[in-house]
Order: C-alpha cells, then structure tokens, then sequence
C-alpha cells in the first residue's frame, strides 16, 4: 500500500508525462530561424528576439528616479539622450543580484530606443527556428505570461519584444 505522498507524487508525474507528451498546439513559422539576443538575470537565461534590440551598452551612471516605480532602476544618459532603465528582475519578481562589471543595458526599440534592460550579462545572439520555442506550460521565473513568447528546450525564456515595448506598465512619459 502507498502512502498518500507517493500517490500525489505519482499523480503529479503522470500529469507532467501526459503534458508533455501532447504534440504542440501551434507550428510557429515556415521554418524560418529568428535571431535573439541572450542574457542574463539572476540564475535564469533570457532572450528577446534581435529585431527590438537596438544596441547593449556597458552600464554607466545610473541615476535614481524619485517617485518611480520599484522596478524602474534609474536613467541613464545614453549619447546625449535620457534612456529610461528597467530592472525586470523587480518587474517580474526574480531576485536581484545587484549590479557587476558584467552587468549591461539591452536598449530596446521599435524604430528607435525606447527603455533599457539592465542585464546581469550578456551572452551572444544565436539563431532558433520558431518551432524550437515552445509553449511555456506556466510562468517562468516569474514571468508573467503576457510577456513571454515561450521557453526553448534547454531553458532558455523567450520574452515577447513587441509586448514589452508595447507594455503600459513600461512606459516611462518624459
């Protein structure tokens, strides 16, 4: 006879096995590659496709902004320009590990820079067919799910770049 853990742990691992299992739901392109830029927050890997990356720049002075939200890290100058500085580990409730020589700023934009990512490290840009990210079967790493395009098979969080630009929440009116 099992005892009452084993029998919800088994349950817990039969549902997981079916979950993954099931074919995926969506074919996400033609078979196309996107180009995506890596970084790092906390102990995760993140990545946003390339095409909203304007640059990364090694992180400068970062000057506090009072009355912002929590998650906003500060402003920066950026060639003569204020770029606004997010912190998405407080956007996303991922533990901060404060800030490094490594630490960079993933400036993002549609057409031109809109807000920085501030970035633990930054890795490289690989390539990945669309059918390669996954449907994510919950939040990763505290990721709401709105701004998640989805996670590759070794790990890796694809975050949506149109929906982060796009984000009220982001916003920072000048």
């Amino acid at each position: 006879m099992s005892s009452p853990d084993s029998a919800r742990t088994r349950e817990i691992m039969e549902e997981r096995a079916r979950r993954l299992a099931r074919p995926a739901a969506e074919v996400r392109g033609s078979g196309d590659t996107l180009e995506i830029v890596v970084f790092g927050l906390a102990s995760e890997r993140y990545a946003v496709e390339n095409r909203y990356v304007r640059e990364v720049v090694r992180l400068a002075d970062l000057a506090p902004v009072p009355g912002a939200p929590e998650f906003m890290a500060g402003v920066t100058n950026l060639r003569g320009e204020i770029l606004a500085v997010v912190d998405l580990r407080r956007f996303f409730g991922v533990p901060a590990r404060g800030i490094t020589d490594t630490s960079r700023v993933v400036v993002l934009g549609a057409d031109e820079a809109e807000f920085g990512v501030l970035a633990d490290a930054v890795g490289e840009v690989v390539s990945v067919r669309p059918e390669e990210i996954l449907d994510p079967l919950a939040p990763a790493g505290g990721v709401g799910g709105e701004y998640l395009r989805g996670v590759t098979k070794d790990g890796l969080i694809v975050l949506d770049g149109a929906a982060l630009l796009a984000s009220p929440r982001l916003v920072v009116e000048q």
